[in-house]
């Protein structure tokens, strides 16, 4: 017998979904999650989900806080650590099923993803207002936003244990453990840890690096390149130094790898023609798709009111940025690169962070859709969440 015949109709699932969420008094991703895993068997599903909770593995996303608690299905570090060295087993959801909240996790397969997701995001940790709110903020963006990769700066030790808690289906790679670093998170069972490494900037004034990771997804090849360039106009010299010394990583990746290079680079457009441009084969993914304004600026003083400057002149930078390099044949297309945290957090006047983060959406493409397949420009929106 097939699963497909082992899955009630539509109806029924539908029906099943709603009793779990009204006699757990979750909501219908979580009962998803647990009926797929389960068979659909709805006694079996809420005996699981209660014996979860009592034994930790249920996290409600509150911290008696806000008013809408954010219920979050997870697994112990321990559980997560086994389970990724399984293969995963494939269990299709009815094809007229509610979309789930977070649906990467609830649509295990063998076969690799067709399409990848990534976030990149100063979650300004060094600033201690409302931080616990908006560091579980960010958490709640990238549950609901469930992306593969996620490239974090301004990150501290407190903010780590925290998202690593909240969040433990991601790996969690630092890049120092001091006052403030970067973290690269890799989304367990579609994107797989290779090595990581990290570079130093013996320049720098204010304990700058460059993490780098190699994983992948399925055949795909990534080298992830994670940094927090130098801040301030007054130390450009230094912060070109650390982006031709990032760029020197980019192009010196090996061929068959894409690589991803991106993070608070506190890049001023002049600062890039100091260092002779992009190199060939090195794209500014937001100019791709057409260089939309209203993408443009992600430390943006006339909309986010985290940070207060005086007088009346409110700076717009485009300080945070992705470039791509493509592997040989391609691998990815780039399709969408919208902005993040654009919300301020329930309860407080704050935005999440004083940057607004970027998310990228991919294609990741067949060998033969690389070869043959036109190039297709990719759609630039700006996304609220």
């Amino acid at each position: 017998m097939s699963d497909d015949e082992d899955i009630p109709d539509v109806t029924i699932c539908q029906q099943r979904v709603e009793e779990f969420a009204q006699i757990t008094g979750t909501d219908e991703a979580c009962a998803q999650f647990y009926l797929q895993d389960r068979k659909w068997d709805l006694e079996r599903s809420i005996n699981a989900f209660f014996e979860a909770k009592a034994s930790g593995g249920v996290n409600l996303m509150e911290d008696h806080d806000s008013e809408a608690p954010v219920v979050v299905v997870n697994i112990d570090q321990a559980v997560a650590n086994q389970l990724a060295a399984v293969p995963p087993v494939a269990l299709p959801l009815p094809k007229q099923a509610i979309r789930p909240l977070s649906h990467k996790h609830l649509q295990c397969s063998t076969k690799p993803p067709p399409e990848m997701t990534f976030i990149t995001w100063n979650i300004d940790g060094l600033n201690s207002h409302n931080l616990k709110k908006r560091t579980k903020a960010v958490c709640v963006v990238i549950f609901e936003s469930s992306p593969d990769v996620v490239f974090l700066q301004e990150v501290i030790p407190s903010t780590l244990s925290y998202i690593e808690n909240k969040l433990p289906e991601y790996k969690c790679i630092a890049s120092g453990d001091g006052e403030y670093f970067t973290a690269t998170l890799l989304r367990r069972f579609t994107t797989y840890y290779d090595s990581h490494r990290v570079v130093d900037f013996p320049g720098s004034l204010m304990g700058r690096s460059l993490l780098v990771t190699e994983a992948h997804i399925g055949p795909l090849k990534l080298t992830l390149l994670n940094t927090h360039l130098e801040s301030t106009a007054d130390h450009a010299a230094e912060r070109v130094n650390q982006l031709n010394k990032s760029l020197k990583e980019v192009t010196d990746a090996a061929k068959n790898r894409v690589v991803i290079f991106g993070g608070d680079l506190n890049l001023r457009d002049k600062e890039l023609v100091l260092c002779g441009g992009l190199p060939n084969g090195v794209v500014d993914l937001w100019e791709a798709g057409g260089s939309r304004p209203e993408c443009r600026y992600t430390w943006d003083m006339t909309r986010n009111t985290n940070t207060e400057m005086a007088g009346r002149f409110k700076p717009r930078c485009r300080f945070d940025r992705v470039y791509l390099r493509q592997s040989f044949p391609p691998a990815v297309k780039p399709k969408y690169f919208g902005l993040i945290g654009l919300q301020k957090v329930m309860g407080t006047q704050s935005f999440p962070s004083d940057h607004w983060g970027i998310k990228v959406h991919f294609d990741i493409l067949d060998q033969d859709d690389s070869a043959s397949s036109p190039a297709k420009k990719m759609k630039l929106e700006t996304t609220v969440e």
